[in-house]
């Protein structure tokens, strides 16, 4: 019997949590306590479904696993079935009393190998009693919630155990287990990776919250912090995905891309800059996203650009027309992209004048979203039958066209090299 001078299991978890540097959530009405401690970018959660010390202890946290990496461990002699009718196999990893006394099953041999071929991973797995673990994804665990509650690409790493756990050392050593299968699953590889691929990883991965509860996954900040890394890095391999963030809803984000692709410096980062001129959002600091581009793009040496688009979009078209650099498709997205309900007058006609005719299928769609009875439809309505005449005029032979046509037949003759040559008087 429970002795009446033990702790209780809020008494013991309020412990854990001091213990792991996390946060002891109080129970509610229809919510048990929770213990939560985050851990690099992932929030570990200890909960359970019942506030007595009955029902289901588990143990969870969300991940970015863009691999779809799958492995389930327990005690030999249970849940023997579990795992094959995920299509997962039976996985031996090289360690004969582990192999002995755990059943391991997984959808990729070689990562299972990798993970439980660290020391310290088997070392706490070994000391649990009793023990079902696994990652898993809507076809697990995951499944309970309502579909799109879970971004793309992210998984759980999931501990489940029927009863409460009041050994404050086994709750320790599972966090220290749980902190440990994350660095290197949640990693691909964890320490023996190159920060380039790891920061590439983070920002790569869905931002976002995801409540259950209380907030079990943050995206957010972890992206941003490895935007700034990547710019810190400046290597030019990071530009293309740094560009793709740059049309996202979280404004500290892209302004994080924006400085690591002016910090990076490589010319490859001019085009996609240049796309983002026409963007009228703004920061949280209060200054234009346009701005910001602005900026990165006279860092990186691409001034007149700037100046071309910008006083484009006051209605001034000079140094448009005149422009034949090597960011046309760029300028033409950008003057796209600025025209709004309030402001499209200049962009419209910029694209017209800029002879745009690549340009259309978005004017077409402006137009049809805006209608052509205020300003702005009627400015994108004469664009597109300025371009529309332009689209439909013939397009001029190329000189490789012109050398292929057909040659008129020619009459047989003599040989213009045998033919008798005029006499020459002598020179003088």
């Amino acid at each position: 019997m429970k002795s009446p001078f033990a702790p209780s299991r809020e008494e013991i978890w309020r412990q854990l949590a001091r213990d792991v540097g996390g946060q002891f959530h109080e129970a509610g009405d229809f919510t048990p306590f929770a213990v939560q401690a985050r851990t690099g970018d992932w929030i570990i959660t200890l909960n359970t479904n019942s506030h007595s010390h009955e029902g289901i202890t588990t143990l969870r946290a969300p991940f970015f696993n863009p691999e779809k990496f799958r492995f389930t461990i327990y005690r030999a002699g249970i849940f023997s079935d579990v795992g094959k009718a995920l299509g997962m196999q039976d996985i031996r990893v090289g360690h004969s009393r582990f192999d002995r006394d755990f059943v391991i099953k997984g959808n990729s041999p070689a990562s299972v190998r990798r993970l439980f071929d660290n020391e310290e991973i088997r070392g706490l797995i070994d000391a649990q009693p009793r023990i079902h673990l696994s990652v898993q994804g809507r076809e697990g665990v995951l499944s309970q919630y309502p579909a799109g509650e879970y971004p793309a690409g992210v998984d759980e790493l999931y501990f489940k155990r029927i009863g409460g756990i009041l050994d404050l050392a086994q709750l320790r050593m599972l966090f220290d287990l749980f902190v440990k299968i994350l660095h290197q699953v949640g990693h691909e590889g964890g320490a023996g990776e190159d920060e380039l691929r790891i920061q590439l990883r983070r920002l790569s991965a869905p931002g976002g919250r995801i409540r259950a509860g209380h907030v079990i996954y943050e995206g957010d900040e972890p992206r941003r912090d490895a935007a700034a890394a990547l710019g810190r890095l400046g290597d030019s391999a990071a530009i293309p995905v740094l560009a793709s963030v740059l049309g996202e809803k979280d404004g500290m984000l892209v302004v994080r891309a924006i400085d690591a692709l002016a910090e990076i410096g490589h010319e490859d980062a001019i085009g996609p800059l240049v796309r983002w001129l026409g963007d009228t959002r703004h920061a949280a600091d209060g200054r234009s996203l346009r701005d910001h581009v602005a900026g990165a793009l006279r860092r990186l040496g691409a001034g007149e650009v700037v100046n071309i688009v910008l006083a484009a979009l006051g209605g001034d078209f000079v140094r448009l027309t005149a422009y034949d650099g090597p960011h046309r498709a760029e300028i033409i997205g950008a003057l796209g992209d600025a025209i709004t309900w309030h402001a499209g007058t200049h962009p419209a006609n910029a694209l017209a004048e800029f002879r745009a005719v690549e340009a259309l299928p978005r004017l077409r769609e402006v137009l049809r979203n805006l209608g052509g009875r205020n300003p702005t439809g009627r400015a994108v309505s004469a664009a597109i039958r300025k371009l529309e005449t332009r689209a439909s005029l013939p397009r001029a032979a190329a000189k490789t066209d012109a050398d292929t046509l057909p040659r008129a037949a020619r009459e047989p003759g003599p040989d213009a090299r045998t033919l008798p040559r005029g006499s020459q008087a002598p020179d003088p």
